[in-house]
């Protein structure tokens, strides 16, 4: 199925939620919440690091202040590194 092919009920989303995930020992992971797109953004100010694992997350690519938008099946599969107390939040939808 293509996009223009696509019903209104296959794009618009049947749900969505609002995940804070807050570091501990430098380090943090998403919940298990099943998804297909995450909105995600650092707190203000804070400079974190997004990976596919924690050894990833721990030297991967800063996460930019205005936010990226990212398609994910779930979001225990996002890892985070920085400080230890740091934000990041999560807007995802399934």
């Amino acid at each position: 199925m293509s996009y223009g092919d696509a019903r209104p009920s296959d794009i618009v989303s049947g749900s969505f939620g609002v995940e804070v995930v807050t570091l501990a020992d430098n380090a943090g992971v998403g919940a298990n919440q099943e998804c297909r797109e995450v909105t995600m953004w650092p707190e203000s100010g804070k400079s974190i690091k997004i990976g596919h694992t924690a050894v990833a997350a721990a030297s991967g690519p800063v996460l930019p202040s205005g936010g990226i938008v990212l398609a994910i099946d779930n979001t225990n599969k996002l890892y985070f590194g920085g400080t230890s107390a740091d934000k990041v939040y999560l807007v995802w939808r399934s």
